[in-house]
């Protein structure tokens, strides 16, 4: 079993081009398992009969990768891919990129091509380019970019310009300009920012217009910081309001930017079966809450997971005991921003999974099990899930990111 420990660290996780998990600093326990169902387009998905294994091969072959996933090693990041035929395997051949620590908290995709690894207590951003054909790293000329200490945090905004770095311990956020063509960063002048209303900055997400970041604080009873993005250098202005008391800890934003969700903790211990959806108001930022908000769910959410069309949420969830339970899943009203259970959720017929990401598509969905990694096929029109891949067996299973 995982303990929870380990997910808190999660939750900033991200997916290229797509709103990110925020992150947390630990996690409830998880089990795994396999089940059947249909693809995303109502058909069968055929994959291997044995799950991938570290070290193991299958997940190369240059155009057929369909998907690539990273993930932390033994001090270092390890790459997985799912290609075109269902088979989910190691990458190989693949040198993992060497890390000084193995105490990292969240990664980072941007624009399909470029992956940060922030490393707390190191005073350091790593940055690599991506191969999309082989799923190589290559280090970027530059990196280690320079960052504060506890910075263990990243997030970046939907049209990957800047990048976003904070952490548990963190009270202020370093942000860096992203060169489009090299993927190398460069401080925003002024950075980093910092608030009276910020003692950590843990949990952060943009909005889908990329004009605002909201900043969670590890505890419910701490409010949520919410600041304006220049658009030209990235540079940070708390919005008047801020801080912003709204009982939760865990933020994610939609992708269409019209609303902000969150949870009370990221560790699936509060008891607080709610997801909390709060309006956000286009012309300053300001959230709030919308109508019957907050919205009951079957056992305690930890993390979200919103589907690229913003159309359906997926909450991470645990039993009273902190272990993982049966993911759930809700249809987000695009107007009114009401959650509505989908009809199989909670989804009992697939393995017990925990902070998922999907690809840009929103057809796949790569979610933590207790012994590794499993996808998930993703019903646009339904949102209904589905198992047919075997799982990639792992030794760590977070943090991680995805992209297609």
């Amino acid at each position: 079993m995982r303990t929870k420990s380990r997910i808190l660290l999660l939750f900033l996780l991200a997916l290229v081009g797509l709103v990110v998990l925020s992150g947390c600093n630990s996690c409830p326990s998880s089990s795994s398992g396999n089940g059947t169902g249909s693809s995303p387009g109502g058909g069968t998905v055929t994959g291997s009969t044995t799950c991938g294994s570290t070290g193991g091969g299958g997940g190369g072959g240059g155009s057929n990768i369909a998907a690539l996933l990273y993930y932390l090693g033994s001090s270092d990041i390890q790459g997985a891919s799912l290609n075109t035929s269902g088979t989910f395997a190691n990458i190989s051949p693949f040198a993992p990129a060497t890390l000084p620590s193995s105490s990292i908290n969240s990664m980072v995709i941007v624009n399909k091509q470029f992956l940060y690894v922030p490393i707390g207590g190191f005073s350091e951003v790593l940055g690599f380019s991506i191969n999309q054909s082989t799923g190589a790293l290559t280090e970027i000329s530059g990196s280690p970019f320079v960052a504060q200490a506890s910075d263990d945090t990243v997030t970046t905004d939907p049209a990957g310009r800047f990048l976003f770095v904070g952490g548990r311990l963190t009270p202020s956020i370093s942000v860096y300009q992203i060169n489009p063509s090299t993927g190398a960063l460069s401080l925003t002048p002024g950075s980093p920012f910092q608030s009276f209303n910020v003692a950590f900055a843990n949990s952060l997400t943009v909005d889908g217009t990329g004009n605002y970041l909201y900043v969670g604080q590890t505890f419910a009873s701490n409010p949520i910081a919410v600041f304006s993005i220049n658009q030209t250098t990235g540079a940070l202005s708390e919005i008047g309001g801020s801080p912003f008391f709204l009982g939760v800890a865990v933020v994610q934003a939609d992708p269409i930017g019209k609303y902000l969700l969150g949870v009370a903790d990221g560790t699936g211990t509060s008891g607080d079966q709610h997801i909390y959806v709060f309006s956000i108001n286009s012309s300053t930022g300001a959230p709030s809450p919308v109508l019957n908000s907050p919205f009951a769910t079957v056992s305690t959410p930890f993390a979200l997971a919103i589907h690229p069309t913003g159309n359906f949420v997926y909450p991470s969830v645990a039993d009273s005991s902190g272990n993982v339970t049966s993911l759930e899943g809700y249809q987000l009203n695009a107007t009114t921003g009401a959650l509505t259970a989908l009809s199989q959720s909670p989804f009992t017929t697939l393995p017990a999974v925990s902070n998922c990401q999907f690809d840009q598509s929103g057809a796949y969905a790569f979610c933590s099990n207790a012994n590794g990694f499993s996808v998930l096929g993703v019903n646009a029109n339904t949102g209904a899930l589905s198992n047919t891949i075997p799982a990639l067996a792992a030794p760590s299973n977070f943090p991680f990111a995805a992209t297609d």
